[in-house]
């Protein structure tokens, strides 16, 4: 097979795994609002989606190294590793805010409690790692999503997909299981916290991305030779 025939192949072969990562990634974002709107236990999704959803995110991510698709294997580690440092620092912003009054509670801790099914019992040291686990990998996943879709982005890219992700949130099923009503409109500090976090997530979403990642065109941009 001519050495272009082949490149073009891979090159294809190297979307077609973009898209199940970006598909994968989508999921655990989405899950507590499927939970919220009453299709399925949180606990359920965790065990017969969530997990599901990590494994092909990791097979994804070796059969990309074993095929030699550098480009897909430096944007999910990238997007992986600055997702954690940004959610990192949208907690910054968030428990400040808690502890401020701009929060009505501890969203990871709510999670580990769904996830663990305890909502009867409350929460326990368990139920809060996985429940901050949950929190941060669906930190990862945005950051995935980013890095694998976009590339290299200028700073400003990163910062509205941060809000865009915030805005997600506030029009969620989770802000009104926290009981501040849609939007928050009932706790306006609270829209002020989730608008800084957001910003804070994608400014350091963005100067990570911009370090770590090694090209900046979009997804389709691989099916360009070179």
């Amino acid at each position: 097979m001519p050495s272009d025939t082949r490149g073009s192949a891979s090159r294809r072969l190297e979307i077609a795994e973009s898209l199940v990562a970006l598909a994968a990634a989508g999921v655990s974002p989405n899950l507590f609002w499927v939970a919220q709107a009453g299709y399925a236990k949180l606990s359920w999704l965790g065990l017969h989606v969530l997990v599901p959803s990590v494994v092909v995110l990791v097979a994804v991510l070796v059969a990309a190294r074993a095929q030699g698709h550098r480009r897909l294997v430096n944007r999910l580690l990238a997007g992986a590793g600055a997702g954690v440092l940004a959610t990192a620092g949208l907690e910054a912003v968030r428990i400040t805010g808690f502890h401020l009054g701009g929060m009505p509670g501890s969203l990871p801790k709510l999670l580990g409690v769904l996830l663990l099914n305890r909502f009867m019992l409350g929460p326990s040291t368990l139920s809060n790692v996985v429940g901050w686990a949950y929190h941060f990998w669906n930190g990862v996943t945005f950051g995935i999503v980013f890095a694998v879709l976009l590339g290299r982005k200028p700073l400003w890219w990163a910062v509205g997909f941060g809000e865009l992700v915030g805005i997600g949130f506030l029009v969620s099923p989770a802000v009104r299981a926290l009981g501040v009503g849609f939007l928050a409109l009932d706790m306006p500090w609270m829209i002020v916290t989730v608008v800084l976090a957001h910003t804070v997530f994608g400014l350091l979403l963005g100067f990570l991305t911009r370090r770590w990642i090694r090209d900046s065109g979009w997804l389709l941009a691989s099916l360009r030779p070179g």
